[in-house]
């Protein structure tokens, strides 16, 4: 017992006893920073999810008669809804460019709802995909989506693959089943 009384023997203890708690300490503090990114990459895969769900929305309802649709589901579908939430809850980085979706989804909205009375009035109405106003509501759309998978991309570490426009790929849209995650190899 001699040892933990002599001075020349406590101090070394200390030190080793300080280490391994700091150790400690800094395993912990690493862990939940792992953790707490690990949730807010998972949530950025969903928004993105969301965000993908949303195109197939509007790419659906671009020929869809509005008017036997509930107009509260017409303001703000359910997955940009969705998207919304997420963006406030981990991402409050995105809300500049959350709002410039929200505006070209208003945008759209009101388009698509003065073509469906026109539709209602006039027998001959052109077709969406000839209609440059549509195009250009679109395009604007594009961008705002576009912008936001760019940078939630970058927020979560996800630099992998190039992003596609989401207009018109049909072959985009099919693939909703499966998750945002980029596939990993064996």
């Amino acid at each position: 017992m001699r040892v933990l009384t002599d001075p020349d023997h406590i101090v070394p203890l200390l030190l080793v006893v300080l280490a391994i708690a700091a150790a400690v300490v800094l395993w912990r503090l690493r862990a939940r920073m792992v953790k707490r990114a690990a949730l807010r990459r998972a949530a950025g895969y969903q928004l993105m999810d969301c965000l993908k769900a949303y195109t197939v929305w509007i790419d659906w309802h671009r020929d869809e008669p509005l008017l036997h649709q509930d107009p509260e589901t017409l303001s703000i579908p359910a997955s940009l809804k969705q998207a919304v939430e997420l963006k406030d809850e981990h991402f409050p980085e995105l809300a500049k460019l959350m709002l410039q979706l929200l505006q070209t989804h208003r945008e759209l909205m009101k388009y698509l709802w003065e073509e469906n009375i026109l539709r209602m009035t006039h027998s001959t109405q052109r077709p969406h995909y000839a209609d440059p106003r549509y195009h250009q509501l679109r395009d604007t759309q594009d961008a705002a989506l576009d912008s936001l998978f760019v940078r939630c991309r970058q927020l979560i570490g996800d630099s992998n693959g190039e992003w596609r426009r989401t207009r018109s790929d049909f072959s985009f849209s099919s693939g909703m089943e499966g998750p945002s995650r980029p596939s990993t190899p064996n």
